[in-house]
């Protein structure tokens, strides 16, 4: 039993600095130059706002009810829909990123909207389907999500994850 509880826990760590190291990367690496792009503060007082007037809320922070008001979707439920789905039934899978991140690979069929101009660019994204909004790991996503859903989008989703999640769970990127 002991045995087990170490091979989980460093499966668990392994996979922790997996993720950790595209936030801690240096110049050029993923999530590089975001903040200077991104408003986070903005878009999460205005999501905040947003989950208030529709009753969302929790008894912990702001970002506690912004988390708790967004729905994820896994990579496998991702993967399934887009090889079983057709037409209007597909999902518009939106990559919320910076410039250099899409340069490094994408999830095939998405469209690039960095979260910077999602409020511009709204009219290239179908409103009557299901819209899943992807990042890096998973926050810029939520916060992609929050604008959609405050401008009228009545099915959004997250990534869960992000692209690391996609890529860690065996699916294949795209590139340009």
């Amino acid at each position: 039993m002991i045995r087990k509880l170490v091979k989980r826990t460093a499966s668990i760590a392994r996979s922790a600095v997996r993720v950790g190291s595209g936030l801690i990367q240096g110049p050029g690496g993923p999530g590089y130059g975001v903040s200077e792009y991104e408003d986070f503060e903005r878009i999460r007082a205005e999501a905040a706002a947003q989950d208030i007037a529709e009753g969302i809320t929790t008894a912990g922070s702001e970002m506690d009810a912004i988390s708790d008001g967004t729905v994820e979707m896994s990579a496998e439920d991702l993967r399934v829909m887009m090889e079983v789905e057709e037409g209007n039934d597909l999902p518009i899978i939106v990559d919320v990123r910076q410039q250099h991140e899409w340069a490094s690979g994408y999830i095939e069929g998405a469209i690039h909207i960095p979260l910077a101009e999602l409020d511009e660019r709204l009219n290239d994204v179908d409103r009557q389907r299901l819209v899943v909004v992807y990042c890096h790991s998973g926050m810029r996503s939520i916060d992609g999500s929050y604008v959609l859903k405050r401008h009228g989008y009545p099915r959004v989703r997250s990534l869960a994850g992000g692209i690391v999640g996609w890529q860690g769970a065996g699916n294949q990127t795209a590139h340009p």
